[in-house]
């Protein structure tokens, strides 16, 4: 599985948040990817991009959250189409 993250200069203008953004997102990515792994079936390889829209500089609960989120959207839509 390989992951991308990206953080558009135009929304956060100033290089240290967008930096500490993409920490940020790496970190939480870091802490949940243990909850998609067993639902990939092993014939799959998966390419994630996130890209970050938001306030220019966020807090960890809001990304945490926020990668959260899209890992069990993901992991839910890998669990249907293993039952069908």
């Amino acid at each position: 599985m390989r992951i991308g993250i990206s953080v558009p200069k135009k929304k956060t203008p100033l290089a240290v948040n967008r930096n500490r953004t993409k920490r940020l997102i790496r970190e939480a990515w870091r802490l949940h990817k243990h909850l998609l792994y067993p639902t990939i079936p092993d014939e799959h390889q998966i390419h994630l991009f996130f890209v970050y829209h938001g306030e220019p500089s966020p807090d960890f609960t809001l990304i945490e959250q926020s990668v959260q989120k899209h890992i069990e959207k993901l992991s839910n839509t890998f669990k249907k189409e293993n039952n069908a």
